[in-house]
Order: structure tokens, then C-alpha cells, then sequence
């Protein structure tokens, strides 16, 4: 009889042995599949920053030559057009003169025009870091409720493995 019991506690032993590796696999696989969705999500958030960040710095750079070259010219054309116009009647220097009045109105709408496009361009960039950052705040909250999760899941096993063990 002693022998059958001690032949039973080897099975049950054996039993919960193979039922803790296969819980110890599962874990292991499970931490696989998660690390696998966050770098894939980590990826594509750098993918998504590495776009906005180019496409603000063609923005930039399009901005830039504006204010470099365009703005210049437009200014070399109107003070090249008000060269001219002195030359002429003073009813035609009037006429030039309002024309010069609009243009600068119209460069200085324009300038401000894509100043506030920067601006907004920069707050939309603020604000995809602010949403990536809650993003990543989250996944890795997440995480961690899931590591936490497995770990009771876990300390519960051991525990009821341990009561069983001892009731045996």
C-alpha cells in the first residue's frame, strides 16, 4: 500500500510538474506575442515621427526659400516698378504708388499668412508628440498590468500547487 500511494504522489508529482512547464511555456509565448505587438506599435510610431519630422522639414525648407527668394524678388520687382514709374506723368506715379501700397499689403498678408501656417504646423507637431507619448504611456501601462496579471496568475499557481502539495 505504501508503495501504491508513493507510486500515486509521483504521478500527482509528475502531473504537476508537466502542468507547471506547460503554464511556464504558455507565459513565455505570451511575453513573445507581447514584446512582438509593441515593438511593431514602437515601429510604427517611429515611422509616423520620422514622416511628420520630414514633412515639417520640407515645410520648413519651402518656407524658408520664400522668405529667402521670393520675397526678396517680389520686393527687387516692386522697387524696380517704382524706378520706372518716377519717370513718368505724376497721375501715373499716383497709380504706381497705390499699386506698391497694395503689394506690401499683400507680401505682409502673405507673411503673416505663413507665419500662423508654421505656428499651426508646429502645435499639430505638439500635438502628435503629446498623442504618441499617451500612446506609449499606455502600451506600457498595459504592459504592465499584463506582466502584473501573469505574476498573480503565477504566485496563484505556485500557491495552489504548494496547498496541494502539502495536502498530499
Amino acid at each position: 500500500m505504501e508503495q501504491t500511494k508513493h507510486h500515486e504522489v509521483s504521478e500527482v508529482n509528475a502531473a504537476l510538474q508537466a502542468a507547471l512547464t506547460a503554464e511556464q511555456e504558455a507565459r513565455k509565448q505570451t511575453e513573445t506575442n507581447i514584446l512582438q505587438v509593441f515593438e511593431a506599435k514602437t515601429d510604427s510610431l517611429k515611422e509616423e515621427l520620422e514622416k511628420s519630422g520630414k514633412l515639417r522639414v520640407d515645410n520648413e525648407s519651402n518656407l524658408r526659400r520664400y522668405l529667402e527668394f521670393d520675397i526678396p524678388k517680389l520686393y527687387e520687382s516692386l522697387k524696380d516698378e517704382v524706378d520706372n514709374r518716377e519717370a513718368m506723368e505724376q497721375r501715373m506715379l499716383r497709380v504706381a504708388l497705390e499699386e506698391v501700397t497694395q503689394l506690401q499689403s499683400a507680401i505682409l498678408a502673405e507673411k503673416k499668412a505663413r507665419e500662423d501656417s508654421e505656428e499651426a504646423m508646429l502645435r499639430m507637431m505638439e500635438d502628435v508628440v503629446t498623442k504618441m507619448q499617451g500612446e506609449i504611456a499606455g502600451e506600457r501601462r498595459e504592459r504592465e498590468r499584463t506582466e502584473e496579471m501573469l505574476l498573480n496568475l503565477l504566485h496563484d499557481t505556485c500557491s495552489k500547487l504548494e496547498k496541494t502539495s502539502r495536502a498530499l
